[in-house]
């Protein structure tokens, strides 16, 4: 039931259930204070009262009875009863209605004729009706002598239906005002959403070709601002996300057309005419360099999803960077030289990585290096620590990257090539992988190419300790 309550009718509701724990707190606290106060000034009525029946009682000249009953007379409250000591009834003045008679009066010791009466005299009980009765029962010797025992009280039937009207007061006027209280925070709360209202309502408006709301978030409340600039920046990265995701389909579909095209269009013309043998063994010779070249692609995209989803197990240890470079300097040495490329390698110090990847991710950035260095020129692999860990570098010269290619070096089929000139050579994720390797060990890779100087792609890794570990893969 709560589930399906908007926002607005729950606060509205808890304003409600708040205001009524003040109202009950504040109308409890007003209840017992009257109560205390009514109850006080009743005791010091009845103490008034029973030190006049002692005066009268020891009057000189003898009881007045008719002044004595004076005393309760005119208040149906009060009520006196008047014994000697052979407990022989002298006066009894009843309460009115109170039904208060011998028998109804409790069995209290009398207070002694000379003590003071006080607060600590009055004894309480409840008569017939359940009204509550207050009452002082005392000795006091008269003008002759004799010693007469009284019990003066007051029923409060009065006072007990005075604080009842009271109480329903407050339990009304508390009712009455936690409603109004939810009501007018409804209308309230009702007002505060309306810019929030305004957000969704923009936000129903928003398309994949119309990613921004249409708010001026300076309109907004001081609170919803942050809201709205959140909302703002996450369509600004869903944009982003979609055109990346275009432009890569857009470059799979590019690359998967010409090794498709080219083993369609080699089998068609095979197949126009009768070949010989050695014809045929060419064709399946070049088939299965397509099929290896789409192979390498399939498998590139797999470990940049698998990637993506952590689901690449790291199995990380700590390498000698001298060890590694000089093995993968001794693997790419042929094709530098089959480039006209010398290679230089100094590896010194340390890393924490999986070995694979990194002969992966160095691989990629060597294998690049050496396409675009022209002969004769030195392509150079160093490895060195630094302050927060360990650092590859590959550095060649060339034509360099362009300013405006450098942010957008690591996407996925991205080459800075638009006619793709080159496709048969390079599928285009080299460095997309790499970024993915440097991400599962919690690094970071960086390119620069200034006009005129060295290309350097240089890995960072972590040291020992800070890595972020990478979920087990199936």
């Amino acid at each position: 039931m709560m589930r399906s309550l908007s926002l607005t009718t729950r606060l509205a509701l808890a304003f409600g259930l708040v205001a009524a724990l003040v109202f009950g707190g504040a109308g409890t606290y007003l209840y017992r204070a009257l109560a205390t106060q009514v109850i006080e000034r009743d005791d010091a009525e009845l103490l008034r009262k029973a030190e006049r029946v002692r005066r009268e009682v020891a009057a000189q000249d003898g009881i007045d009875w008719q002044e004595l009953r004076g005393v309760v007379s005119g208040n149906d409250e009060f009520g006196l009863l008047v014994r000697d000591a052979a407990s022989t009834t002298l006066l009894r003045a009843d309460a009115a209605g109170s039904g208060s008679g011998d028998g109804a009066l409790p069995a209290v010791p009398p207070l002694a004729a000379d003590a003071m009466l006080g607060a600590a005299a009055i004894r309480g009980w409840t008569d017939a009706r359940g009204y509550p009765v207050r009452g002082v029962r005392a000795l006091a010797r008269d003008g002759h002598g004799r010693m007469l025992d009284y019990f003066l009280y007051q029923t409060g039937a009065a006072r007990a239906q005075l604080m009842r009207a009271y109480r329903a007061r407050l339990l009304l006027t508390g009712l009455v005002g936690s409603l109004a209280v939810a009501a007018l925070g409804y209308l309230a709360l009702r007002a505060a959403m309306a810019p929030l209202r305004r957000i969704a309502a923009g936000a129903s408006d928003v398309t994949v070709r119309h990613l921004a709301l249409p708010l001026d978030p300076a309109r907004l409340p001081p609170e919803l601002r942050e809201l709205a600039a959140a909302l703002q920046q996450m369509m600004d990265r869903l944009r982003d996300g979609f055109e990346r995701l275009s432009q890569f389909s857009a470059d799979l579909a590019h690359d998967f057309r010409t090794p498709i095209g080219n083993l369609l269009g080699q089998s068609q013309v095979a197949l126009a005419s009768e070949r010989s043998v050695e014809e045929y063994q060419a064709l399946l010779a070049s088939n299965i360099e397509e099929y290896e070249r789409l192979a390498r692609m399939i498998e590139n995209m797999l470990f940049l999803a698998r990637a993506e989803n952590a689901r690449v197990a790291l199995k990380p240890a700590v390498l000698d960077l001298e060890r590694e470079l000089a093995g993968l300097g001794d693997y790419f040495e042929g094709l530098a030289e089959a480039a006209g490329v010398a290679l230089a390698v100094d590896g010194r110090g340390q890393v924490l990585a999986d070995a694979l990847l990194l002969r992966r991710a160095v691989g990629n950035l060597l294998a690049n290096a050496i396409r675009f260095t022209p002969a004769g020129g030195t392509v150079t692999l160093r490895g060195y620590a630094e302050r927060q860990g360990s650092a590859i570098s590959v550095a060649n010269p060339g034509p360099g990257i362009a300013s405006e290619h450098l942010p957008r070096l690591f996407d996925r089929f991205f080459r800075a090539d638009p006619a793709r000139a080159n496709s048969g050579e390079s599928s285009g994720v080299g460095l997309a992988i790499v970024k993915s390797i440097m991400d599962l060990h919690g690094g970071s890779v960086e390119a620069v190419s200034p006009p005129g100087g060295m290309t350097v792609f240089t890995l960072h890794f972590p040291a020992q300790g800070e890595q972020g570990s990478a979920s087990p893969g199936s």
